[in-house]
């Protein structure tokens, strides 16, 4: 009995104390890049930490149980503005559906994900990871336009459909040429700006450079803008990395999610407590999120996500 629970002390501590770690390392995505990686995991961390602090409470030590505890609560308190914050209100009825989906190069969905872009009705759909076969359209897609193609020296790259005939502007960004898409669109008579983004993973500390290198850009082309602007697409980072959360501060941006709660999407063949929120929509002050949900699994690493916007009141 007493080995028993040696060995559970030991897996409870270890497992408490890595938490902690990553917790506090989280807050620091500046100085490394896997401190920020930590970042992405605040859910995980926070239920982790909260079962470990229970347990060991239980079991062993009430003291270092209430350390776990206030670790749990500190990654709790960095969720909680997600499902606690809500959303202007809209200053009118007027709207506009975007849809951004990853469809990882698949060509395969593209039929069902047509139907089910259709069911949304979406005014607009970003989609990225579009192969050369994505660019031969199904007769679901008979509403929608391609209003740009792929970049010649990839295999796949952003693609921008719209129901309206909308101005779009690919461009190519950073040392090694990452691609986003600049839409000009309109909620009602407000011209609104929309940067479709695509940036590589943060999975190696030179990706780690880039990945922030591209965001520093996105940043700075928001900034210039004088109509309220959207950044809409996968992001690779959750809304605790340090580059999205300074996409927000620098960019004036709000986060769509705000009163939706943590919306996963990626990967989505895993159950939901293993997934992160890395597809995202974040738009200026002078804009609200009216509605946002997911779409349905397709087979791909990613989920879809609909964001219906409007003019903030």
């Amino acid at each position: 009995m007493a080995v028993g629970q040696g060995f559970l002390g030991f897996g409870l501590v270890t497992a408490g104390v890595v938490g902690a770690l990553a917790t506090v390392l989280g807050f620091f995505g500046s100085t490394w890049w896997l401190f920020d990686f930590a970042a992405n995991f605040r859910a995980h961390l926070a239920v982790v930490l909260l079962m470990v602090a229970l347990a060991y409470s239980l079991l062993f030590s009430k003291a270092t149980g209430l350390f776990f505890l206030v670790m749990a609560a500190v990654n709790a308190i960095v969720i909680l503005p997600l499902y606690l914050g809500s959303p202007a209100p809209a200053a009118g009825t007027d709207n506009l559906i975007v849809v951004s989906f990853n469809v990882d190069q698949r060509a395969s969905i593209r039929d069902r994900a047509f139907t089910w872009i259709n069911t949304v009705d979406a005014d607009v759909v970003v989609l990225t990871e579009v192969t050369e076969d994505w660019m031969r359209l199904p007769e679901a897609a008979e509403p929608y336009h391609y209003l740009n193609d792929l970049p010649i020296d990839r295999t796949f790259g952003i693609t921008v459909l719209a129901r309206d005939d909308l101005e779009v502007e690919v461009m190519r960004i950073t040392q090694v040429r990452d691609t986003v898409a600049k839409i000009n669109a309109s909620i009602g008579d407000q011209p609104i700006v929309i940067y479709a983004v695509q940036p590589r993973a943060s999975s190696n500390e030179t990706d780690a450079k880039l990945h922030q290198e591209y965001f520093t850009e996105i940043t700075s082309m928001v900034r210039s803008e004088t109509d309220p602007t959207v950044v809409v697409g996968d992001f690779q980072s959750s809304p605790w990395s340090n580059t999205f959360r300074n996409l927000l501060s620098d960019g004036q941006l709000v986060d769509s999610l705000t009163g939706y709660g943590i919306q996963t999407t990626w990967p989505a063949d895993r159950w939901t407590f293993f997934r992160l929120p890395f597809d995202h929509l974040v738009h200026s002050e002078q804009l609200t999120t009216v509605d946002r949900y997911l779409g349905p699994t397709f087979g791909t690493e990613h989920r879809p996500i609909v964001v219906t916007l409007a003019a903030a009141a």
